[in-house]
Formats: C-alpha cells, structure tokens, sequence
C-alpha cells in the first residue's frame, strides 16, 4: 500500500482546466467581434449624419425657384438636389393689400448624397423659394 500523497495535476484536470480556460477566451473574443462591429456601424452613421447636416446647412444658400435642380461638391462628398413646388407660387403680400415685389412659394426639395459614386444618405425637406417679379416703386 502506497501512503505518500502525490502532487501535482493530474492530466484529467489539465484537460479540464484547458476546456474552462478555452470556452472563456472564446466569449471574449465573440463580445470583442461584436464590440468592433458596433463601433464600425456607429461610426458609419455618425459619417453619414455629419454629411447630412453639411448639406442641409449648404442648401440654404440655394433658391429652389430659380435653382430647381442642380449638384454641388461638398469635400469628397457630391450633392444632388430637385425640387417642385408643393403648391403654385404666388404673389407676395405687402399688408397694404397690394402685391409685393416677389412671387413666393413653397417647394419639395430632395437632398441626394454620395462618396465615389456610392449612395450615402438621401433627405426630402421643405424650403420657400422666391422670385422678384416687381421693381420697387413700380405697382
């Protein structure tokens, strides 16, 4: 009978050991993949909102009733705009019950944007657009 007691692991609870420490390294890498990913696709969408509030803000210099359609390069990015009028446009009022020197009108504007060809965001929005058809003094 054998009364020395053995140290050490026995190849059983190496094995083991291994099994626990490799299902464990495997959960952390899959939540450092998904982690990555959220991170890549967040980026994406902040990309794609920074280029949406440039040309929204870039837009504002444009008449849609004298610019109805057009494009513009913003950075590497390229604008392309249409627009139609949500109703006819019509004279401006002067609050003297007369008609004021521009013809105004409310317009359906689409907002298209790309990077190398590639569709990145699109927008519609609203915006008044305005023409001069009088001279001032002249009724």
């Amino acid at each position: 009978m054998r009364t020395e007691r053995q140290r050490g692991f026995s190849l059983l609870e190496a094995i083991v050991a291994l099994a626990i420490l490799a299902s464990v390294g495997m959960a952390l890498f899959a939540a450092m993949n998904q982690s990555l990913s959220m991170v890549a696709r967040a980026e994406k969408v902040r990309e794609r909102e920074s280029a949406l509030r440039n040309a929204v803000a870039w837009i504002q210099v444009v008449n849609p009733a004298q610019q109805p359609r057009g494009e513009h390069e913003l950075g590497d990015l390229r604008l392309r705009w249409t627009s139609e009028p949500v109703e006819p446009p019509r004279d401006a009022a002067t609050g003297h019950e007369r008609a004021g020197l521009y013809r105004v009108g409310l317009y359906k504007m689409r907002l298209e944007l790309d990077r190398d060809g590639q569709p990145l965001a699109e927008i519609e929005l609203r915006r008044v657009g305005y023409e001069q058809v009088r001279e001032p003094g002249v009724l």
